[in-house]
């Protein structure tokens, strides 16, 4: 059957399908196989992505930590112990002394990341490589079975406008032309019938593959790294422990402080206190070695059995609180104790000086702030007759004025000055005519509350009337 012969049956069975003359062949089941190899397709696919870009996202990760573990091979200096456990020597060359290294975490997650940009990515490249010749020939199916229809319409066609009957040259002809059809498009489509439901199922299979060599090889390589972090945290918490033996070295005669408690306490009493407490207070932070070595001792073994991440090493502005304060503030109240009893007879004015030092030293201060003494020679003197209230004037006078109303608060309000009242939401007060004395602004009334009969102004939008 030549081409031409083939796009003119082709087109005669399209026209004539348009007509509703001719039938096309259906096949639900194949149909829901070329839907399901869709959307497989469209699933792989969008795996692919996401898995290329987690594989990129992987990769510079890994790159940013081989940068920062080679920055701590650095900066761990070379005289700090279990070096050469936390990183390579240079001699030669670098190379690794032992696997609990910061260079074995270099290899854990490369491995790492080549399980996931390889064979992952290589697994997922080759399962998507079927899905195009899958493709190319569902579309092929399609124009076999288009090839078929036109085959089989055109022996219809040509059998039933022959008066030969089956000896026809054009029947035999046509009949030729539909079995070599029929067989193409047969063939064909039972190889995609078998074809295409296989490799929807094996989806299953594919997705627990590839997802289980990434977890498995993520949770090998966490775990592995885990192991090394933990060895590292022990090697740092070692330097941490070595910190008194890798300080600086200090000048101990520029902190010492002890010489100048020795000259503080051999000053004689006589004369005002002198105020040194203070600069032997702002020297202390500067204290001797010895003390901080006892603060990091003392420290060290009261947190024996914790964990590695709870201790804390001393640092180098740490220091022991001031131990000299205390005493030297004793022996300066006795000495200021002594210097005022032997002073007690000098005269009023010796007397003020002391008391304008500390008012609650002595207590011959008394009498001369006692007002009995200085004025009554001794006896207390007789209270002043008290005079009339003149609250009470004032509610006299109040007691005469017109009732007009009452009130019922809404609000609970506080007064803001002396002449007016405060009340509590649902208090009654009786409402009083005004005078003029009370120059009451607009809004304001004047009123006694029946809870306790104070009188006072208050507001009246606070109110309302009953």
């Amino acid at each position: 059957m030549s081409d031409l012969f083939k796009k003119e049956l082709i087109s005669v069975f399209q026209l004539l399908e348009g007509l509703g003359k001719a039938k096309a062949t259906q096949d639900d089941v194949f149909d829901q196989h070329a839907a399901n190899l869709v959307k497989q397709s469209k699933a792989c696919e969008r795996l692919y992505r996401d898995l290329k870009a987690y594989g990129a996202a992987l990769r510079t990760m890994v790159q940013a930590q081989k940068t920062f573990r080679e920055t701590i091979r650095e900066l761990y200096e070379t005289d700090w112990p279990d070096r050469e456990h936390l990183c390579a020597i240079t001699q030669l060359g670098l190379f690794a002394i032992d696997l609990v290294t910061l260079q074995s975490l270099d290899l854990q997650w490369d491995e790492f990341e080549k399980i996931v940009n390889d064979r992952v990515m290589g697994s997922v490249n080759a399962y998507m490589a079927q899905f195009s010749d899958l493709k190319a020939k569902v579309a092929k199916r399609g124009r076999k079975l288009v090839d078929f229809d036109g085959a089989r319409n055109n022996y219809a066609t040509v059998k039933a406008g022959s008066k030969k009957g089956d000896d026809d040259p054009k029947v035999v002809k046509a009949l030729a032309d539909l079995q070599q059809a029929e067989t193409l498009y047969r063939e064909l489509n039972r190889e995609l019938v078998d074809a295409l439901p296989a490799t929807y199922d094996s989806r299953i299979t594919f997705f627990v593959d590839t997802l289980q060599t990434i977890f498995n090889a993520e949770s090998t390589n966490h775990t592995e790294c885990g192991k090394n972090n933990k060895t590292l945290v022990a090697l740092l918490d070692n330097l941490g422990n070595s910190f008194d033996s890798l300080r600086v070295p200090r000048n101990s005669s520029d902190h010492s402080v002890a010489p100048s408690l020795t000259d503080e306490q051999s000053i004689p009493a006589e004369g005002p206190p002198q105020k040194s407490e203070v600069p032997i207070r702002e020297s202390q932070p500067t204290s001797p070695l010895v003390s901080s070595e006892t603060f990091l001792n003392r420290a060290n073994a009261e947190h024996d059995d914790e964990n590695v991440e709870k201790k804390v090493y001393p640092s180098l502005t740490d220091a022991p609180p001031a131990a000299a304060v205390l005493p030297d503030t004793e022996e300066h109240n006795s000495k200021k104790s002594s210097e005022k009893s032997s002073a007690g007879g000098d005269g009023v004015g010796e007397k003020d000086s002391k008391a304008s030092l500390n008012p609650f030293d002595d207590d011959d201060d008394d009498d001369t702030k006692n007002p009995f003494n200085e004025n009554n020679n001794g006896k207390e003197p007789h209270p002043e007759p008290r005079s009339p209230q003149k609250g009470d004037n004032r509610q006299e006078a109040n007691a005469d004025r017109k009732i007009l109303y009452k009130v019922r608060a809404t609000h609970r309000y506080t007064a803001e000055d002396t002449d007016e009242l405060t009340f509590d939401a649902g208090e009654v007060i009786t409402v009083l005519e005004a005078r003029e004395e009370d120059l009451l602004d607009d809004g304001w009334l004047f009123g006694v509350k029946q809870s306790d009969g104070v009188y006072g102004v208050f507001p009246a939008n606070f109110t309302k009337s009953l």
